[in-house]
């Protein structure tokens, strides 16, 4: 027999994603039982969270992103005993490769400081490690043997089993409609949704895409969240691949990767188009754009035939690091938004520090 649909909370986390389901998650482990998690969608994960390339990549862009990343990363390599059946990460190592001499001493001196082993990679090196990428232009790469591949679905799902653990209700084909502050105290409101409303102390927004628009909804602080389409293609069966061969990502001005995936490579030439929030689908161009690039920085991944392909939207804040804060007009709100494509290894990391935050508001 089916629940009830609750009629309150002490807290709504609006997005089942990788966001939300780790905010959840943490909210459990701190004893924080009363949670309901709200998703659009028919499964938790069906956007960013679910079509994403899987990479733990540890050093990022940005200093912030980074110790979310690198903590994030410790928890995929050694998760709760109870969190899951089987490894969530595949150790096999990343190669970023650079453009210039600069930026390869700059990421060196990054991983040093934060105490992240590594090993330089010489060109003539990545050809022998990587021999269809022998033509790459580059100035040499970084090595991080702590990296790997990410088991999304395992990641994700272990969350949600955690969070309902706990006591979190985690309801789907769920859509937030509007937020009404009550009026008996302006430090809660009632969230309105497609299947009834919730009274709740605070609320979650980790809505990936759609946060801004909802955010427009609750009346909240602007803040501005832009979704990047980017396309993801899976090639045909290879002979000769390397299962054990650690992904590569050039972070120079000719930004691709490519990692093994099943009997195969999956290839993102890192497309960034500007879009609304819409379910990310493949564009007609899409195959022609990717054999574009990688005519130019890996020629020898282009005689590979492309067996599947899709979208995914990625969302970031202007300055591209994640938003963790508590709104400056609505005190009930707190937005966890902007991971970007670090999401799936940034996230235990991101939903701690979001139940941090949460802990001192709910303990009131």
């Amino acid at each position: 027999m089916p629940h009830a649909f609750p009629k309150r909370a002490d807290v709504v986390v609006i997005g089942g994603g990788f966001a939300g389901a780790a905010t959840a998650y943490h909210l459990a482990r701190h004893g924080v039982s009363d949670v309901v998690v709200l998703e659009k969608e028919a499964t938790c994960g069906y956007h960013a969270s679910g079509r994403n390339a899987a990479m733990c990549r540890q050093l990022t862009e940005d200093e912030l992103f980074t110790d979310y990343t690198i903590k994030g990363a410790a928890f995929l390599r050694e998760p709760p005993a109870e969190f899951c059946d089987a490894p969530l990460l595949d150790r096999t190592g990343s190669i970023l490769l650079v453009d210039d001499p600069s930026h390869l001493t700059a990421l060196a001196r990054s991983a040093a400081a934060r105490r992240l082993p590594f090993e330089l990679v010489t060109p003539e090196s990545l050809a022998v490690r990587w021999p269809r990428l022998s033509d790459v232009p580059c100035a040499g790469g970084i090595f991080f043997a702590s990296d790997g591949v990410i088991d999304v679905h395992a990641l994700l799902q272990g969350f949600l089993r955690g969070a309902r653990d706990g006591g979190a209700r985690v309801i789907v084909n769920c859509e937030v409609t509007g937020f009404e502050p009550l009026e008996s105290s302006l430090d809660k409101v009632s969230v309105r949704t497609s299947r009834g409303s919730i009274d709740a102390r605070c609320v979650v927004m980790a809505a990936g895409a759609w946060a801004e628009g909802l955010g427009r909804k609750a009346n909240a602080s602007p803040h501005t969240f832009t979704p990047i389409h980017r396309h993801l293609f899976v090639t045909e069966p290879v002979a000769d691949m390397d299962k054990t061969a650690p992904f590569v990502w050039h972070v120079g001005s000719r930004e691709f990767y490519v990692r093994g995936e099943g009997t195969g490579y999956l290839i993102s030439g890192c497309d960034e188009t500007e879009v609304e929030a819409h379910d990310a689908r493949v564009s007609p161009d899409a195959v022609d754009n990717l054999a574009a690039k990688l005519s130019t920085v890996a020629p020898q991944l282009l005689n590979l035939g492309i067996a599947r392909s899709w979208a995914c939207l990625r969302t970031f804040a202007p300055n591209r690091r994640p938003v963790i804060e508590w709104d400056a007009e609505r005190s009930w709100l707190l937005w966890v938004a902007g991971l970007g494509g670090h999401g799936a290894t940034s996230s235990a990391a991101i939903g701690e520090a979001a139940s941090t935050k949460l802990l001192a508001r709910v303990a009131r």
